[in-house]
C-alpha cells in the first residue's frame, strides 16, 4: 500500500459499505506509518476518529483522540462490553455537514492491537466511546445514516445543504 495514496473517501464511495477483513500483522502493511498517515488525515479534518476504509484501507484499523489524549491507532478493534444509552449528535468526516443524532452505548470495553502488535484494553465513557463505535460501524461497513429513520435522515439532509451553501 502505498500511502501517498491515502485520502478521505466520501459518502459515495462503495468501500464505506464494505465489511473489512482483520489487519494482517505478518503480510499487511508498515503500522507505525499507516497510523501515522491516518493520524495526520483526522487531524486535518478536525476530526475525533477515522477508519481504514475512510482513508482508502482496506484492513479493520481505527484511530481515535479521546479527550486530552494522545490519538491511539486500535488494529483490529473489538468490543467486548457495552452498557447505558445515550442519544448524541454525531458527524461524519466522509459526510461533510450532515449531524444525526445517533443512539449509542454510553461506556464501552475495547479489545484492540496496537502498532507494537500489543493486546491492549481500554474503558471508555461519553463521546469516546461513541466515537469509536461510530469509527467500528465503518470497519463493518456501517455508515451512521443506516441508525436513524428516513424522516429523521432526511431533515439532517435538509439541514446538510443548507450548511453546505453557506460554505461555499
Amino acid at each position: 500500500m502505498q500511502f501517498e495514496n491515502l485520502s478521505l473517501r466520501l459518502e459515495s464511495d462503495a468501500l464505506l459499505t464494505q465489511k473489512l477483513e482483520p489487519f494482517d500483522f505478518g503480510n499487511d502493511t508498515d503500522t507505525h506509518e499507516l497510523e501515522l498517515r491516518m493520524t495526520a488525515l483526522m487531524q486535518a479534518y478536525n476530526g475525533m476518529g477515522i477508519a481504514a476504509n475512510q482513508v482508502g484501507f482496506d484492513k479493520r484499523v481505527i484511530i481515535v483522540q479521546p479527550k486530552g489524549q494522545e490519538p491511539i491507532g486500535m488494529f483490529n478493534p473489538e468490543i467486548t462490553s457495552q452498557s447505558g444509552i445515550c442519544t448524541d449528535e454525531e458527524g461524519c468526516l466522509s459526510f461533510p455537514g450532515l449531524f444525526i443524532k445517533v443512539e449509542r452505548s454510553d461506556n464501552i470495553i475495547v479489545n484492540y492491537v496496537d502498532k507494537d502488535q500489543k493486546q491492549c484494553t481500554i474503558t471508555l465513557t461519553g463521546m469516546d466511546a461513541k466515537c469509536v463505535q461510530h469509527e467500528i460501524d465503518h470497519l463493518d461497513g456501517i455508515c451512521f445514516i443506516t441508525r436513524v429513520s428516513r424522516l429523521k435522515l432526511d431533515l439532517a439532509r435538509k439541514r446538510q445543504r443548507k450548511y453546505n451553501g453557506r460554505a461555499k
